[in-house]
């Protein structure tokens, strides 16, 4: 298996692998940063292309070591054209309430009755997504975030730690909610917002 980033973030998701006991295959990092070492708690990690694709041929499955919801496509895109399949886990200590299986679900999580998500979400630890939400490819939900009953979200928003979107809320594509910001109306593609209520910020 393949944990496409080794940064903070890949090193939480193999902690939650390991507690999943999903370690049974091989575990490498992939990560094209040369300045990272060439094993990081006892998990090679592999810099090349050529090495990832001879992996990927035999152990498929991948999980996307990053937060940033550009980067998770990115390595999405670039695994899958390799053979690479999108695996998703979810911490034992999670509840989900609806039929959706595409995000990876940290420590405590929250998704609640018919919820839809999106390809390659991330809910953080802590994070709750509450009934009859919608949110889109790639979003990442901070640790605590908060997103409340019939909310949405487009593609690739980033929801702070702490964030809280009200009920009906929807947010465009590409939107940034800042840490500890509240959300009480709607917002337009790629807009960022920070505060309580939450409100553009200048650019």
């Amino acid at each position: 298996m393949i944990i496409a980033g080794a940064g903070g973030h890949g090193l939480e998701l193999l902690a939650l692998l390991k507690e999943q006991n999903l370690t049974a295959n091989p575990i490498y990092f992939y990560d094209e940063n040369d300045l990272l070492l060439d094993v990081i708690e006892s998990i090679p990690v592999i810099k090349s292309k050529t090495e990832l694709k001879s992996i990927l041929n035999t152990y498929p499955d991948f999980f996307l070591g990053v937060g940033n919801p550009v980067f998770r496509e990115r390595l999405d895109q670039n695994l899958t054209e390799l053979g690479g399949v999108l695996t998703s886990v979810s911490s034992s200590n999670a509840v989900n309430q609806s039929n959706s299986v595409n995000a990876d679900v940290f420590s405590f999580g929250f998704i609640g009755p018919k919820v839809q998500l999106g390809r390659g979400v991330l809910i953080n630890t802590r994070a709750n997504v509450h009934h009859e939400c919608k949110i889109g490819d790639y979003c990442e939900i901070g640790p605590g975030a908060i997103i409340l009953g019939n909310a949405s979200l487009g593609k690739k928003c980033r929801i702070g730690a702490g964030a809280v979107i009200l009920p009906g809320i929807s947010l465009g594509d590409h939107v940034i909610v800042g840490a500890g910001a509240v959300v009480t109306k709607n917002i337009m593609d790629n807009t960022k917002v920070i505060g309580v209520p939450a409100k553009t910020l200048n650019r």
